[in-house]
Formats: C-alpha cells, sequence, structure tokens
C-alpha cells in the first residue's frame, strides 16, 4: 500500500510541475483586441510585402443585449506616421457578430490594426506587425 501511494504521489508532483512550468495560453488571439463586450479582431493581408491585400475587421458581442450597428475599419503605421482610420462601413450585428472585409494598399513596414466606432467611442484591437 505504502509503494502505491508513493507512485501516486510521485506522479501527482510530476503533473503539477508540468502544469506550473508550461506558458499560460493567450487568452486573446494575435490581431485582436479584447473590450468589456466583446472582442475586435483584424485579420487578413500580407505583412511585410507592399501590395494591395484584403483586410477583414469583425467584431463578436459577448456582453450586453440586443443587436447593435458599429462602423469598422483599419488603421496604418510605420517609424513615419499613424494614418486616420479606413472605415470599411457600417453594419449591424447578428448573432452577436459581424464583420466587414476591404481591398487596401499596405507598405512593406507598416503595421496595421481594426478599428471600430460605436456610440462615439472608437476601440482598437492589438497592432500587428511584419
Amino acid at each position: 500500500m505504502k509503494k502505491l501511494t508513493a507512485a501516486t504521489v510521485g506522479t501527482f508532483a510530476l503533473l503539477a510541475s508540468m502544469v506550473i512550468v508550461a506558458p499560460p495560453a493567450s487568452a486573446v488571439p494575435a490581431g485582436c483586441g479584447q473590450l468589456t463586450n466583446g472582442q475586435l479582431c483584424s485579420s487578413g493581408g500580407t505583412l511585410g510585402t507592399t501590395g494591395t491585400y484584403t483586410f477583414t475587421t469583425s467584431y463578436w458581442r459577448t456582453g450586453g443585449s440586443g443587436e447593435i450597428t458599429v462602423t469598422l475599419g483599419t488603421q496604418r503605421k510605420n517609424s513615419n506616421i499613424t494614418a486616420f482610420p479606413l472605415w470599411f462601413g457600417s453594419k449591424r450585428t447578428q448573432n452577436g457578430y459581424v464583420e466587414l472585409k476591404k481591398s487596401h494598399s499596405i507598405n512593406s513596414g507598416e503595421c496595421i490594426r481594426g478599428v471600430m466606432e460605436h456610440n462615439n467611442t472608437t476601440y482598437v484591437t492589438k497592432w500587428r506587425c511584419p
């Protein structure tokens, strides 16, 4: 019985150390920003290469009630400027979700992030950079 208990304690200690050493998983995916009532994300494009690409900005509402209308777009920056937002348009959420896409140019050294406006407040994602 003592051997079984020692083996169980040893196994538990090993598993516990693995949990402590494991790096924490990010709660917010790359290109996203956690908001009070949801998550705003930006995806698409090929960062690090000059060209015209399709970018998507999406919002998933996890709090509040009812559907809302938001304005979505992107914003670019490089070492010299942070550009004004490029708005894709306004759209009402359906089942708490909305996304808009638009093709636009980006230069090789630029970063991009998603932007959303609702009730005269602007929300942003984390910057995605090459």
